[in-house]
């Protein structure tokens, strides 16, 4: 029956999920795509469209964990599509951050600048703690990209202000974007501008970080 073929395909995306997460969390990126394909399958036999955007994205991640831009961007994309039709907010807010960081990868600044801007917009009018955390890290990352160190290590002293006020830390796929930028960013400052201006950062967090209380 229709009711119990639901609940299997449910469970079996309770498990698969975390299970694939977690594995991608250790490295362990072939087994994580395994299972995390499967949990995808369930989603699309189940048909609601936030369990398929969820498994999409945990798809994309693992993608760009790995540096394969190429197939994180479209199911990035898909997410998008299918949070916009849903008028998930909070999920709009997550695949225009990830899609930024694709941008950013690519060096393709202008569309990763128009996709924050929105970002910036949705956390302005809906107080999102996790979206204006993840902007502000992403924000951070361009700026690095686009050679302006200063700003960048600005901006990531602000959101390690906010990852200690939330205790949301940065999954692999984000840590893998965000630290190389700043790795850069701080050989090109040195220490001492770098520790000062990040502590510039931080101290203004709370003031400057829109949906911040």
């Amino acid at each position: 029956p229709a009711q119990t073929r639901d609940y299997v395909a449910a469970s079996g995306i309770a498990v698969l999920q975390p299970l694939g997460l977690a594995l991608l969390g250790r490295g362990e990126f072939a087994s994580a795509r395994r299972h995390l394909q499967e949990g995808l399958e369930l989603a699309e036999t189940l048909g609601t469209p936030r369990e398929v955007a969820g498994a999409l994205n945990a798809l994309a991640q693992t993608a760009r964990a790995e540096g394969d831009l190429a197939t994180a961007e479209p199911l990035y994309t898909r997410v998008l599509t299918i949070a916009r039709a849903t008028g998930d907010i909070d999920i709009v807010a997550v695949s225009l951050l990830n899609l930024a960081m694709v941008a950013t990868f690519r060096k393709a600044h202008t569309p990763a600048r128009a996709m924050l801007v929105e970002v910036l917009q949705i956390v302005d009018e809906s107080g999102l703690r996790p979206a204006a955390q993840g902007l502000l890290e992403v924000a951070a990352g361009l700026a690095a990209s686009g050679d302006e160190w200063e700003q960048s290590i600005r901006l990531f002293g602000a959101a390690e202000a906010q990852t200690a006020a939330t205790g949301l830390a940065r999954d692999p796929a984000d840590e893998a974007f965000l630290a190389p930028l700043i790795a850069t960013a701080r050989q090109k400052l040195g220490t001492d501008a770098f520790t000062a201006t990040a502590a510039a950062g931080r101290a203004t967090s709370s003031a400057s970080t829109p949906g911040s209380p």
